[in-house]
């Protein structure tokens, strides 16, 4: 399956599904500045010709986009009312489409409820794909925890894929495929 997704993330990457020409926007900066806990990161799969330098610099690279991503959906200062920051290093249209799934992207349709988000685990493995010895796209399976309180009690757990493509800004999330459900649902 990691073969097909890579595929598809070339695909789409070297169709000219670059991003919208804004900035990356990525890092770890969430509501409160602090993570919680770091990211567990690792390679997957690389594929295309890429050396371990090159690789290494993809997965420091996509790592600080989704963790840009989880400090902005997921973690911060509650209750508050903007998530956008979440999605600076998505294009537009998937910016769009995550915006469109606020229970699933982010904490956004719990925000006024929470008191407290904590995220308690976070890990990401990255499938690289080159193409002709240069990064063209990354697949960014990601697992995350997220404890929340307050007039809403649970613990939520996050996981999917987010699909990368470089361009002049930084790597940009131009699809992703996330679920998010109760711990022990």
């Amino acid at each position: 399956m990691a073969a097909a997704t890579l595929a598809v993330v070339a695909g789409l990457a070297l169709g000219g599904c670059s991003g919208d020409g804004e900035g990356p926007g990525g890092g770890s900066g969430g509501g409160s500045g602090e993570q919680a806990v770091e990211t567990t990161a690792e390679l997957g799969k690389v594929r295309g010709g890429l050396d371990d330098a090159q690789a290494q610099q993809v997965l420091a690279e996509v790592t600080e986009v989704v963790d840009g991503w989880i400090d902005g959906g997921y973690a911060g200062d509650y209750p508050r009312s903007g998530f956008d920051e979440a999605f600076a290093a998505f294009t537009e249209d998937a910016r769009e489409l995550a915006l469109g799934q606020p229970a699933v992207m982010s904490n956004a349709e719990v925000a006024g409820q929470v008191e407290r988000s904590e995220v308690t685990q976070r890990s990401v493995t990255v499938d690289v794909l080159g193409v002709q010895g240069r990064p063209a796209g990354a697949t960014a399976h990601v697992a995350v925890t997220v404890e929340l309180a307050g007039g809403v009690e649970r613990t939520d757990q996050v996981s999917g894929r987010l699909l990368l493509t470089p361009g002049k800004d930084g790597w940009r999330v131009f699809g992703f495929d996330v679920s998010r459900g109760e711990e022990g649902a």
